[in-house]
């Protein structure tokens, strides 16, 4: 047993049903979105304005390749989602990555907002799954946070440093930042929602999902106060909170977006190893 009363699940098949699909989505939205991120930090090996940031790119690449091959290897064992067919056989419009990924990166300031935001939330999501009550998910997630530290790091200290070098880069990293953030926050989606409710009455998460955004709210708040980085945030009561309210009316649990937008074709298809399935090991 874990956390009290709630029963540990060792397969997907142990999870009630709403749960199942509850975690499913969850998982193939953080495949997706490690999947985008890793390429961007790949793309920036090359181009940043410094050695040592390339060998973070690098790095931080590599990391999330790395968790994107372990939630794929989760979603085939329990869900019989093969990798193969969540990259190849989707519709653009099926994917669930962070809408912040959904084109190049075309600037320094937009890889340092992304590090910052996009990978600081998908951090604090897996944060939330430590000690999950899925078995599966809690046999890998600590890895996975442990390797998110240099990220964060990382992030913090390429935002530190944009923010005070001089207006310009402020200035720079302050755009990037509100466009981040705000596909990030929708990402994150409504707190209220049933399946976010079910992920925690399961305990697949070890927090409420409001518990969790305010977590993440609180982090970003006080960073970006202290740099002059408007994100349309307002602390009341020792706490971060967004000033308007996003209108989750539309927000597909699916795709984690409130409208109809997706990832770029052509990022896809540098993603997709069917241009070179002549040369794919063991198959005809």
């Amino acid at each position: 047993m874990a956390r009290g009363a709630v029963p540990t699940f060792k397969s997907a098949q142990e999870l009630p049903a709403p749960a199942r699909a509850a975690v499913r989505a969850l998982l193939l939205a953080l495949a997706d979105s490690k999947l985008f991120l890793g390429f961007h930090y790949g793309e920036w090996t090359f181009g940043t304005p410094a050695l040592e940031a390339s060998i973070a790119a690098c790095s931080m690449s590599q990391d999330e390749f790395g968790h994107l091959r372990l939630l794929h290897a989760c979603l085939n064992a329990q869900f019989d989602a093969h990798a193969s067919e969540l990259l190849e056989q989707r519709a653009l419009t099926d994917f669930a990555n962070v809408p912040s990924l959904d084109k190049p990166l075309q600037h320094w300031a937009d890889f340092v907002a992304v590090n910052f935001l996009t990978d600081g939330a998908l951090t604090a999501l897996l944060t939330a799954l430590q000690g999950s009550t899925f078995e599966p998910v809690a046999n890998f997630v600590d890895k996975m946070v442990e390797e998110e530290k240099h990220h964060v790091r990382n992030a913090q200290g390429w935002f530190k440093s944009l923010a005070t070098v001089n207006d310009q880069t402020q200035a720079a990293l302050a755009q990037a930042c509100q466009r981040a953030f705000m596909a990030t926050m929708e990402w994150l989606g409504p707190a209220e929602h049933e399946m976010m409710a079910e992920l925690h009455r399961a305990g697949i998460i070890n927090a409420n999902w409001r518990d969790l955004t305010q977590h993440f709210l609180d982090w970003v708040g006080p960073l970006a106060q202290q740099h002059r980085i408007e994100l349309g945030l307002i602390e009341k009561d020792h706490h971060w909170h967004l000033q308007a309210a996003i209108d989750f009316r539309q927000w597909n649990e699916h795709t984690r977006r409130c409208t109809a937008t997706h990832p770029d074709e052509k990022l896809l298809y540098h993603l997709r190893g069917s241009k070179n399935a002549i040369f794919k090991l063991g198959e005809a």
